[in-house]
C-alpha cells in the first residue's frame, strides 16, 4: 500500500508535507534543548553540533555491530570494511521481525543519550571558569575539535567515507512513503515529549531558578542556589536530547557521515530558530522552528524558478533570505515573534481555589486596611469630642 499522492504546480504536496514535519520535528527537538541552556539558563551553547553528531555516531556504528552479533551475520573481522553485504544481510532479517527492529531502534537511542551527557559532562567544567562569550568560544572550538576526529578516525564510522546503517524500519513495508509515514510518528512522539518536558521545567521552580542564574548569577548564589551545578545539569540534560535526535536522524537516514554534521545546519540555524521564535519561550521556540523549516523547504523548492533572473547562484537564496530575516527580528522584535513572558508555575483553576475562599473571606470581613468603620449613634463608640 502506497501513500496517496497530491500534486500542486508540479510538487507532490504529500511529499512536501512529509519531509517538512520530520525536519520540523528534528529542529524543534535540538531547539527547545538549546533554548534550555541558552534561553532560560543563559548557557550559549555554540556546540550543538557535536552532541548531535556524537549521537549519531554512537547509535550508527553500535546499532549495526549489535544487530550482526544478534543474528549471527559474519562480519569477517572488519565490520566497515564489508559494511555493504553486512548491511544487506541485517535488513532482510530486520524486515520481518518489527520487535527486534524497534529493541535496537530504542537501545541505539538510549546509548546516544548516554554519550551525549557524558560528554555534556565534561563541557560542562569550563562553564564554572569561564564567562558567556568564552564559553560560547570554546563550545564552537570543541565541536570542530570533534568533528576532524570524527573524520580522521575510521575505525568508528569509515572517517569521511561514512557508514551505512541497519534499515530499523523494514517492517513498515515497501508501499512508497510508508516508511516515511512511520518514521514520523516516531519523532513526532518524541518531539511531543521533549515539548511538554521542556514547558513543565519552565513552569516549575527549576524554571524560575534558571531565569535567576541566568539574570544575576551573584544574586542567585546570595539566595543559596548553586549556580555551577545547575548550568552543568542543563547541559547535561541538553546536550542528551540533542543525542537522541541526531540518532533518530541517522536511522532515518540510514547512514552515518562525519561531513554530513555541519555547525551551519545543527548550529547557526538552532540559533536562528531560537531567535526568530523567542527565546525563553518554548511556544516562540516552536514557532521559530516551523516557520524557518517551512521557508526553507518552500525555497528549496522554487529556488530553480530564479536561476538566470537574480545576479547570484540560486543555492545561496536561502542563506541571504535567512541572514535577512534574522536581521530584521534583531533590529525590529529582539525579543522574537514571542518574546519571552511569565510562565504559570499553577493551573488557573488551582490559582482560582487557592484566591478564591480567600477573596470571599475579604469581602465578609469588611475593609481591610485602615481604621474598622462603625455606624454612626453606636452607643459604644467613644466619643470623639474633647471632654470639658
Amino acid at each position: 500500500m502506497d501513500v496517496p499522492t497530491f500534486f500542486l504546480f508540479g510538487v507532490n504536496i504529500i511529499r512536501f508535507m512529509i519531509d517538512l514535519m520530520i525536519a520540523f520535528a528534528l529542529y524543534l527537538v535540538v531547539s527547545l534543548s538549546l533554548n534550555l541552556e541558552a534561553g532560560f539558563a543563559g548557557v550559549p551553547n555554540f556546540g550543538k553540533v557535536m552532541f548531535v553528531a556524537a549521537g549519531a555516531v554512537v547509535a550508527g556504528s553500535v546499532s549495526g555491530r549489535l544487530a550482526a552479533f544478534i543474528l549471527g551475520v559474519n562480519t569477517h573481522g572488519n565490520y566497515n570494511g564489508f559494511i555493504a553485504q553486512i548491511i544487506t544481510q541485517l535488513d532482510s532479517s530486520l524486515s520481518g521481525n518489527a520487535v527486534l527492529s524497534i529493541e535496537i531502534l530504542l537501545l541505539g537511542v538510549l546509548l546516544a543519550a548516554a554519550i551525549g551527557a557524558s560528554l555534556g559532562f565534561l563541557t560542562s567544567y569550563p562553564a564554572i571558569r569561564l564567562r558567556e562569550d568564552y564559553l560560547g568560544m570554546l563550545l564552537l572550538a570543541s565541536a570542530q575539535l570533534f568533528q576532524i576526529f570524527l573524520g580522521g578516525y575510521e575505525a568508528l564510522i569509515g572517517g569521511t567515507q561514512g557508514i551505512e546503517v541497519p534499515n530499523l524500519f523494514g517492517w513498515a513495508g515497501n508501499g512508497i512513503e510508508v516508511r516515511d509515514v512511520v518514521v514520523l510518528g516516531f519523532l513526532a512522539l518524541f518531539a511531543g515529549l521533549v515539548y511538554f518536558y521542556a514547558e513543565r521545567v519552565a513552569r516549575s521552580p527549576l524554571g524560575r531558578t534558571l531565569r535567576a542564574v541566568r539574570d544575576n548569577e551573584v544574586a542567585a548564589r546570595a539566595l543559596g542556589k548553586d549556580d555551577v551545578a545547575i548550568r552543568r545539569n542543563v547541559i547535561i540534560i541538553a546536550s542528551a536530547i540533542s543525542a537522541m535526535a541526531g540518532a533518530l536522524l541517522t536511522f532515518y537516514v540510514g547512514a552515518v557521515n562525519a561531513e554530513s554534521w555541519t555547525r551551519i545546519t545543527w548550529t547557526f540555524w538552532i540559533w536562528v530558530m531560537l531567535i526568530i521564535g523567542g527565546a525563553a519561550n518554548n511556544a516562540g521556540v516552536a514557532l521559530g522552528a516551523f516557520s524557518f523549516t517551512f521557508l526553507f523547504k518552500v525555497v528549496d523548492q522554487v529556488k530553480f524558478y530564479f536561476q538566470g533572473s537574480i545576479p547570484f547562484d540560486v543555492n545561496w537564496l536561502e542563506y541571504l533570505m535567512f541572514a535577512s530575516l534574522l536581521i530584521l527580528i534583531l533590529a525590529f522584535r529582539p525579543g522574537g515573534i514571542l518574546p519571552e513572558k511569565s510562565s504559570v508555575t499553577l493551573p488557573w483553576r488551582t490559582v482560582a481555589e487557592i484566591m478564591g475562599p480567600k477573596s470571599k473571606a475579604r469581602s465578609s470581613s469588611g475593609p481591610q486596611f485602615g481604621t474598622p468603620e462603625r455606624a454612626k449613634g453606636d452607643p459604644d463608640e467613644p466619643s470623639s469630642a474633647p471632654t470639658t
